[in-house]
């Protein structure tokens, strides 16, 4: 015990001076940046952004490696409130979360929040950073703030539902869980890939289970099972080229593009479709469909008797390959209204047609141009007749509308 009490007597005593100073000087801006903002710089794992953005923005976009070169550029873009740091908005930004638990966890968010927030306080107290100017290059995206919108996580969701979801109605007896028990219980639970009620959910199991190829999307299973390019167990329920092939393969297409960070201008964006769609189970038939269209692919567009004639805008559309044996060809009808109108509100809220008579016009795709490009639209060109139909246009098989193919 003697021994031990003389080395502690012999032991150099810390200067409460310098040991003060030591303390400061670990609570410096500098040395938290060093500790614990390059860290993030340096980090191989994705940041907090990756929750909301798929691609356009990390949190190490906003770092440099210098100090004063960060802070400066922060304050530059107004990210930082140098009279009250905590209020920050680049704080504010990665504090931000979805609804649901995404690639990135808690501890992570808090971490970066955290770091930045002692950060930020220690820097505004010091004149030197306040002081400094941004550099010729700016911190942040490289891209495009249309750009970086179009990349959130909710604009590709709403993207999603606006293509893809709205379309469930051909997918929904095989591959919904209240739908398909027979189905599950032969082929197992993969096949119930559609969520109830939750595209969310719906969406990230497709990505999660390979049903969309961001490398090829030509070569993603949603499109090629459905239109028995592979092997299917629900048969054909799209051909390629048709109104549900063309809307899936635009939201795979841009999909695969955002998640590659491919678009680097806002010129590059595909442009919203000019209408919008829903499903329903309301059924057309058209019978004495001529034997020489079989397999050819047949589109209906329906027109709404109105008070001056039929409407500018046509109030549902269908289409589906002919079935030339039995003479016939038979759908569901989509629902459809210019973008932003009140009827595609009112169709977002509960698709219905109103009863009425109505034109419809018959196209057929009779030199398979769809087959080498699914873009192309028919037009007049490949128009083979009208017909008018009056009907309360009533849901189910059961009650489908009956008209006649019109005489050549």
């Amino acid at each position: 015990m003697r021994a031990l009490i003389l080395l502690c007597l012999l032991a150099p005593a810390v200067p409460p001076i310098a040991q003060a100073a030591e303390e400061v000087e670990g609570r410096s801006a500098l040395a938290i940046f060093e500790r614990r903002i390059l860290p993030i710089f340096e980090a191989k794992r994705p940041s907090s952004c990756v929750e909301c953005h798929l691609s356009g923005v990390d949190l190490k976009d906003y770092i440099d490696p210098d100090q004063a070169k960060t802070f400066a550029s922060l304050v530059g873009a107004g990210l930082v409130n140098v009279d009250a740091p905590g209020e920050s908005k680049i704080l504010e930004f990665i504090a931000r979360k979805p609804d649901k638990p995404g690639l990135v966890g808690e501890a992570v968010r808090r971490e970066e929040y955290e770091a930045f927030r002692a950060w930020l306080e220690a820097a505004v107290d010091e004149p030197a950073l306040l002081a400094a100017k941004p550099g010729a290059a700016r911190l942040g995206p490289t891209i495009p703030d249309e750009v970086v919108r179009h990349a959130r996580a909710d604009r590709v969701l709403a993207s999603f539902v606006d293509s893809v979801w709205a379309e469930m109605g051909r997918c929904v007896a095989c591959h919904s869980p209240d739908r398909n028990q027979k189905q599950a219980a032969k082929h197992g639970a993969r096949v119930s890939w559609i969520k109830i009620g939750d595209p969310e959910a719906t969406l990230k199991y497709m990505i999660d289970e390979g049903l969309i190829d961001e490398e090829n999307p030509e070569a993603s299973l949603l499109l090629r099972k459905p239109t028995m390019q592979v092997e299917h167990g629900g048969g054909p329920k799209m051909a390629i080229g048709d109104r549900t092939y063309k809307q899936f393969r635009r939201f795979i297409d841009d999909y695969a593009a955002v998640v590659a960070g491919r678009y680097a201008s806002a010129d590059q964006l595909p442009k919203p479709p000019a209408e919008v769609s829903a499903s329903t189970d309301v059924w057309l038939k058209i019978e004495g469909v001529p034997a020489r269209f079989d397999q050819m692919l047949l589109q209906v567009d329906l027109y709404r008797r109105e008070a001056g004639g039929w409407s500018k805008d046509r109030w549902a559309n269908s289409d589906r390959p002919v079935f030339g044996k039995g003479n016939l060809w038979q759908h569901t009808l989509n629902l459809t209204a210019p973008r932003g109108s009140e009827r595609a509100r009112a169709i977002r809220r509960g698709p219905s047609l109103p009863p009425g008579r109505y034109l419809v016009r018959i196209s057929i795709d009779q030199e398979g141009e769809l087959l080498r490009d699914f873009r192309k639209e028919m037009g007049p060109e490949e128009r083979v007749g009208e017909v008018e139909v009056e009907s309360r246009w009533t849901e189910g098989y059961g009650a489908m509308t009956v008209i006649r193919f019109p005489r050549q």
